[in-house]
């Protein structure tokens, strides 16, 4: 136990020392993962807005009620009104600045009130599919409700418009005008208002809380800051046989598997510390139960320690540091974007879903993601714990087989 203890005070301090590595393990991940979530946070929720350009030659009530129709209630959260002349509304619609151009022609009033033919033009931008659906179809519906507004108070309408009364209406006039259009109101209720049917309304069953997309990022993220880690981790198996430590460890009985348990519990401190960075800055931004924080640090530490001891096992295959670590380098990019480092699994492909999660870094991503969602701590599985325990354990045993095979006497 004290060569286990002196092993690991000798590698945090060594680690340590190598301050800027450490901050390059953390410092790639917080840049991708600021960027994916920022990307993903300045998204509206998808509610378009455009602008509609009305070119008004009409200049009348009407031609005014129509313009004023775009801005109202829901209708002008989306589309913004503005008014131009013809050769600025032909010039912007066709660069694309707008997603319509309606021209209200000069007499217009005059002629809905005479039930004369008129035309409307509107031209929409063809780059946009759903505002120009949208000005299109509120523009057949405002001329439909013209229509029959005239079919049904055109005598009124007409009354109105050809009074000779100037300054305000004298009362007679507004009353008598204000029964007519009383009076056929009444008449149509009851055939466009019919009694209400009786149904049955059934509540819906509540709604699930809508998941936070940038949050399944995070468990990549957290993931790449391990793996980032535990590979440069891995190599210092080179630099204690560089120094000549390793043959001298051979060469002492029943000391080589505290000193392979002291470098994982020091990889395991180091890994763990970056770990629990990323999950707390994580948590807080995502606003993550915090009842959650250590089973995830508990499990991605352990996870980190097995992919740690593999890195190194597989290291020493290799004659040369610098052959090794163009292997591993090589190999950890593919792990990170199998394992959901760049993509969530969630949204990749079924086929690179099941490859990502038989990768060691996707299969401790997705166990992540499902305690991050979960509602309540701890959901990780047995079999997850075994599968995690088996990989560390294993990982060790060859990283031992290794050193006293002729990899310390090299």
């Amino acid at each position: 136990m004290s060569f286990l203890i002196a092993s690991l005070k000798k590698d945090l301090s060594r680690w340590w020392q190598d301050r800027m590595a450490i901050l390059l393990w953390l410092g790639i991940p917080f840049l991708i993962g600021g960027l994916i979530t920022s990307m993903i946070d300045s998204d509206d929720g998808g509610k378009p807005s455009g602008t509609l350009l009305i070119a008004d030659l009409d200049n009348g009530l009407l031609s005014g009620l129509v313009a004023g129709a775009f801005g109202q209630d829901e209708l002008g959260e989306l589309i913004t009104v503005e008014t131009v002349t013809v050769e600025e509304g032909t010039e912007r619609i066709e660069a694309g600045e707008a997603s319509g151009f309606l021209i209200i022609p000069e007499g217009f009033t005059e002629a809905f009130i005479d039930d004369t033919p008129v035309t409307l033009t509107l031209k929409t931008n063809p780059a946009q599919t759903i505002l120009p659906g949208i000005i299109q179809d509120v523009t057949e519906v405002l001329l439909d409700v013209g229509f029959y507004a005239e079919q049904l108070l055109g005598d009124e309408i007409d009354q109105i418009m050809g009074s000779d009364l100037e300054g305000a209406p004298a009362d007679l006039f507004v009353a008598d005008i204000s029964v007519q259009i009383q009076d056929k109101i009444e008449t149509i209720e009851p055939k466009v208002f019919p009694p209400l049917l009786d149904v049955e309304i059934v509540e819906p069953p509540p709604a699930k809380q809508p998941l936070d997309v940038a949050l399944l990022f995070l468990p990549g993220i957290v993931l790449m800051a391990v793996l980032f880690s535990a590979n440069s981790l891995a190599s210092d198996y080179w630099v204690e046989r560089d120094k000549g430590t390793l043959r001298r460890l051979v060469s002492a009985p029943g000391q080589l598997g505290s000193f392979v348990a002291g470098k994982a519990v020091a990889a395991a401190c180091i890994i763990g510390s970056i770990a629990l960075i990323t999950l707390v800055v994580g948590f807080a931004y995502h606003e993550v139960a915090w009842t959650k924080l250590f089973s995830s640090l508990t499990w991605v530490m352990l996870g980190g320690v097995g992919l740690f001891a593999w890195f190194a096992a597989l290291q020493m295959l290799f004659s040369n540091q610098k052959g090794a670590n163009l292997v591993t380098t090589i190999l950890l990019f593919p792990l990170l974007m199998a394992g959901g480092s760049f993509f969530p699994l969630a949204v990749l492909p079924g086929w690179i879903q099941s490859i990502g999660r038989m990768s060691p870094n996707g299969f401790i991503a997705d166990r992540l993601t499902g305690e991050l969602t979960s509602a309540s701590a701890w959901s990780f599985d047995t079999h997850s714990w075994l599968v995690v325990l088996a990989m560390t354990a294993s990982g060790l045993t060859i990283c031992g087989w290794r050193l006293s095979a002729g990899f310390a006497r090299r």
